[in-house]
């Protein structure tokens, strides 16, 4: 693709991966996931709206306790994520469905590279690497009990990068997936391919991060805290294909990973109150956890 003066080069820069991207696997994942939003959306919205609600369904749909909207919206997100990383690792396995598109996205990537966009990749990418990541949430970790004096909180961040670390490791494992070739590679990377452990821990630890950091602020402050996590999930991805250390499936397998991961530690932290509690004092333990 040629350089285009003015505005008009990031436009088909985006067009043309989508292109590279969207096959039918891309299109059904796509299509997964903008109808869970818009399920989770519905519900939101309708959760005080009908009055005739069924009794299984009016707890499922209340905001007032971890085992409500939160809750909810978690166990849907596991079963997307689940059935995300089974549909990618099918097709990593087999190379089939989304997974023949990896050749095209690494020759557009590379041949859309530039000095300066090298150098900011080489240095974004380190935003998913454990070096980084695991002072940051050591520090946010004893900042978290420091203001709120709750074990939980505090090395939840910790336990989303061990579990998306060790995940990774064991997938990678399992699958013995080559990396792209050697000499389209701008980093130095070990061992196998699938999945993208950068693109794991970020979207692990970022994400995990943001959910904690939550707890009594304004919706505004929450909406940004989500998209800040999101972008820098996604950034990280960007860089491992822009440096050629992973195809594109790796990379989409690694964020879900993260998102299996992340979803079953927020279910058991909502769930925690109910847990400890004894059983008569249960429906009492069920405070509103504003990090959920």
């Amino acid at each position: 693709m040629a350089w285009r003066a003015g505005g008009s080069y990031p436009w088909c820069t985006m067009t043309g991966l989508s292109e590279h991207i969207l096959g039918v696997s891309g299109a059904v994942l796509l299509a997964v996931w903008a109808a869970l939003a818009i399920v989770l959306a519905a519900l939101f919205w309708l959760r005080d709206r009908i009055p005739d609600r069924p009794g299984w369904l009016a707890p499922r749909l209340r905001t007032g306790a971890p085992t409500g909207f939160a809750l909810t919206t978690a166990v849907l997100a596991l079963v997307a994520f689940a059935w995300s990383l089974a549909v990618v690792t099918y097709s990593v396995i087999h190379h089939t469905g989304i997974a023949r598109g990896d050749e095209r996205v690494l020759a557009f990537f590379t041949g859309h590279r530039t000095p300066w966009l090298t150098g900011l990749a080489k240095a974004l990418t380190w935003l998913g690497s454990s070096i980084v990541l695991w002072p940051v949430v050591v520090l946010a970790g004893l900042g978290q009990w420091r203001r709120d004096r709750h074990w939980l909180p505090a090395v939840l961040p910790g336990l989303a990068l061990a579990g998306a670390w060790a995940g990774a490791l064991l997938i990678k494992g399992l699958t013995n997936r080559p990396r792209p070739p050697a000499a389209d590679r701008l980093t130095v990377v070990h061992g196998w391919s699938y999945p993208s452990q950068h693109a794991a821990q970020a979207l692990a630890t970022w994400g995990m991060l943001a959910l904690m950091m939550m707890a009594g602020r304004s919706t505004r402050a929450r909406v940004l805290l989500a998209a800040g996590a999101v972008l820098i999930a996604f950034v990280v991805g960007l860089t491992r294909l822009y440096l050629a250390a992973h195809w594109m499936t790796d990379v989409l397998g690694g964020w879900a990973i993260a998102g299996v991961w992340d979803c079953l530690l927020i279910i058991c932290y909502l769930l925690a109150p109910q847990m400890a509690a004894p059983p008569g004092r249960r429906e009492r333990a069920a405070v509103y956890r504003k990090a959920a």
